[in-house]
């Protein structure tokens, strides 16, 4: 069991080798299902779509990981789903000294670039030393950024286990473990092959979930400050921080901002950030009906039909505004970031990782847009709460949240359709819930490290 003792940085007492049996065997379960039952369901996926039904409608993930071990031999294999429209927003400013870039590229022509301008700094840092930011230069730094997401990933599992009376003594297997799971994860993997800056969120909120349980508050806040500068709706972390009095978490994200957003302003002046104001709006009354908006809002775009065909990619339009989509989004949002930011205040327990991790995908999935490759974020809470449910005692109650756990890691690791992944997202959602704050209160015990 997980104790109050995990708080700090010291591993359980356990030696090298003096792992449990029935600790190995859930080591052996959680493999088992990760590397051999979930490729195998991958590939007989695929086989469904493209040879029986023959849809074309299923992206496999043992090809997105191919392309990626394969990337240097042939960097076309990645996209430039985030590079095209940076590109040629900071192309346009340029060629515009003092423009405005959404109103021209966002209102007039319909160009989908809905980063805040703090996102194009890293471009126009290379362009101002002479690098061209070509797609294979980015999709190559990406290349190695998903590399570091692995090892953060896998040093995450590294600690969890080391805290664990009972997993102690396979600490590297599970920081082996943890690494290869992020690795093969279907959006991180579909976040490079598309050629995404998410690619770079990914890895910072990995870095950031390790800097946590390592106590880095400080450090914390700078990772999500930097996310915020290309993700501005993680912002409501530093309402979080508040909240809890985590004023180290506060102070470096609030510094990161504040220096990344003075930057941005020195370059693309104010204009362009009230700008963005008015895209966030608009995309708020809208957001996106396409399959891959594994959100709320996506879902009631397509429940509703505001588009004809959501499986089809509109590159220039955006569903018809519906008031009971724009609604339903509204209430859903406030819903789900009302309860983040409040309901663990509720529980006799401090601010723990559970907690932290139940904001990131919370603050994610309440988005207008949240596309598929978004949830890269959520190898760090699959390991989390595994940890948390593998803590309990024998009981039914454990039984069925490993196997919700199970089904969960299933629909947002293959890529199912329709709104799958939505409900993959919040199953994980409420097991952050029961394993952290709610179980705080009903039980009464000590916090573990992960609450």
């Amino acid at each position: 069991m997980y104790s109050r003792k995990t708080l700090g940085l010291q591993a359980a007492p356990a030696e090298a080798g003096s792992a449990t049996t029935p600790a190995r065997t859930q080591l052996f379960r959680a493999a088992l299902f990760v590397f051999v039952i979930s490729p195998i369901a991958d590939v007989a996926l695929w086989f469904i779509d493209r040879v029986v039904t023959h849809q074309d409608n299923y992206y496999p993930t043992a090809v997105f990981m191919r392309r990626w071990l394969q990337f240097f031999a042939s960097p076309s294999l990645a996209g430039n789903d985030s590079w095209m429209p940076m590109r040629g927003a900071l192309a346009w400013f340029e060629q515009h000294p003092g423009g405005r870039i959404f109103e021209q590229l966002f209102f007039v022509e319909h160009v989908k670039f809905q980063y805040p301008p703090s996102s194009l700094l890293p471009l126009h840092a290379l362009h101002s030393f002479g690098i061209d930011p070509t797609d294979a230069l980015l999709n190559g730094i990406g290349w190695f950024v998903m590399l570091i997401n692995v090892i953060a990933s896998g040093a995450f599992a590294f600690v969890l286990a080391s805290r664990s009376a009972n997993h102690a003594g396979l600490r590297w297997h599970w920081g082996i473990f943890g690494g290869l799971a992020a690795l093969s994860f279907f959006p991180i993997l579909m976040a490079f092959r598309l050629g995404q800056a998410q690619v770079w969120i990914n890895a910072l909120f990995a870095l950031a979930a390790l800097s946590y349980v390592l106590r880095r508050n400080a450090l914390t806040g700078v990772l999500i400050g930097l996310i915020c500068l290309c993700k501005p709706q993680l912002a409501l972390f530093i309402l979080w921080g508040v909240l809890r009095r985590q004023w180290r978490f506060c102070v470096g994200m609030l510094v990161t901002i504040a220096v990344g957003g003075v930057l941005s302003l020195a370059v693309f002046g104010l204009q362009n950030h009230i700008d963005y104001l008015h895209v966030l709006r608009e995309l708020s009354r809208t957001g996106e009906a396409y399959m891959p908006n594994q959100s709320v809002n996506g879902f009631l775009n397509r429940l509703l039909h505001t588009v004809a065909e959501p499986r089809v990619w509109q590159a220039h339009g955006f569903p018809a505004f519906h008031p009971i989509v724009y609604a339903g989004t509204l209430l859903s949002s406030a819903a789900l970031i009302g309860s983040a930011l409040l309901l663990p205040l509720r529980a006799d327990s401090k601010p723990g990782l559970l907690d932290f991790l139940i904001a990131g995908l919370t603050f994610t999935v309440a988005s207008p847009i949240a596309w598929e490759h978004h949830y890269g974020i959520m190898p760090a809470m699959y390991l989390a709460v595994m940890f948390a449910i593998l803590s309990f005692g024998p009981s039914k109650g454990k039984s069925l949240a490993l196997a919700a756990l199970a089904a969960s890691y299933f629909v947002t690791d293959h890529w199912l359709g329709s709104s799958w992944m939505l409900c993959g997202v919040l199953a994980v959602l409420g097991l952050m819930y029961w394993t952290g704050p709610f179980r705080d209160k009903a039980d009464k015990q000590p916090a573990s490290a992960l609450r």
